[in-house]
């Protein structure tokens, strides 16, 4: 933890140091036009597009017309690992979607299980620039050259199945050996978190998952919130665990050098609307996933709902024998400075 402050002091200084210099202090040119590419991984009419979209409208308006954002949608401008990459250029100047840990193994810090597992934790652990969370990929993303604008809300994983040996939530989230077959993600936090739980695993493709479904190769899934569940998979399955198991979260993201290049007045500005957003996105999930839960319901699927002392045991229990595990790979300093902020003792 000290180590983490430390380094997010002589960010700040740096920062200062820089705007000093000159970006951020040079006063607006009324011939300047900055047209920035905003690359996303959503499709046009997901709710976290349109964020953006409206985004880029309220800088264009605040700024006069200075400042012209374009959203590219659908991975348009290539995968996520690319994207990031042409971010740290300066190629593409921004970019909503995950960093991969090839360029900093601490980012998978994200996967872990119960970060947070309500929408009021959310603002707490992610949102909040004062946050370990925040304070981390900031110093992260300041290292490739990139600054961090805010993290959109993508919603809580639970299971999606089309079977289950027991309609009981505790059964189904506890340490009891499950014969069906679940996909999930070839990480370790997700394997490990699944472990816990008593299932077998395979790591089929999400692209390949609604065949792997339907043709009986696995029956059921982590890694997708009720509204996925309900979007994509509703004629592949017939339960959904609500499990808020982790958490997925899609960081917004600029090339540091764009930013710094900005007068003051229009960094703010961008600062201040991507705040926004972030908030917007938020309450908006919150929102489609209750909806979610009520639809799946309606179209003939089984969700089961824990009571809040169910959800509070399985995260204390998941906490204590997964994130020990992590270490190897997130490293011991990570996993010791996210105990003491969530007051956890390990086993």
């Amino acid at each position: 933890m000290k180590k983490i402050l430390a380094l997010t002091l002589a960010l700040l200084m740096t920062i200062s140091l820089v705007g000093c210099g000159g970006g951020g202090s040079e006063p607006i040119d009324e011939e300047t036009v900055y047209e920035w590419a905003l690359s996303c991984e959503y499709s046009a009419e997901n709710h976290q597009t349109q964020a953006l979209v409206d985004a880029a409208a309220m800088i264009e308006e605040q700024t006069d017309g200075h400042i012209k954002i374009t959203v590219y949608p659908n991975m348009a401008l290539g995968d996520y690992t690319v994207v990031y990459g042409q971010v740290m250029t300066g190629d593409i100047e921004m970019c909503a979607n995950p960093i991969s840990s090839q360029y900093d193994a601490r980012v998978d810090v994200m996967n872990m299980p119960f970060l947070s597992s309500t929408f009021e934790e959310f603002e707490t652990y992610y949102m909040d620039k004062d946050s370990y969370m925040w304070k981390l990929f900031e110093e992260i993303t300041a290292g490739n050259g990139v600054k961090l604008l805010g993290f959109f809300n993508a919603g809580f994983m639970g299971l999606g199945a089309k079977k289950v040996e027991q309609e009981d939530f505790a059964f189904l989230t506890g340490t009891t050996p499950k014969t069906v077959l679940m996909r999930s993600p070839a990480a370790d936090s997700y394997n490990l978190t699944m472990k816990a739980m008593g299932y077998n695993t395979t790591t089929i493709p999400y692209s390949d998952l609604y065949s792997a479904l339907q043709s009986n190769l696995c029956d059921g899934w982590l890694g997708g919130s009720g509204l996925v569940n309900y979007d994509s998979f509703r004629d592949a399955i017939q339960y959904f665990v609500d499990c808020n198991v982790i958490n997925e979260s899609i960081p917004v993201l600029m090339n540091a050098e764009a930013f710094n290049s900005l007068p003051a007045d229009y960094q703010s500005i961008v600062v201040d609307v991507f705040n926004q957003m972030q908030i917007r996105v938020n309450n908006e999930r919150q929102e489609q996933e209750a909806k979610a839960i009520t639809d799946m319901e309606a179209y003939g699927i089984k969700t089961i709902l824990p009571t809040a002392e169910e959800l509070s045991a399985l995260r204390d229990r998941i906490r204590g024998e997964v994130w020990p595990q992590l270490a190897s790979s997130l490293g011991q300093e990570v996993i010791d400075d996210i105990c003491e902020i969530y007051g956890v003792t390990l086993n």
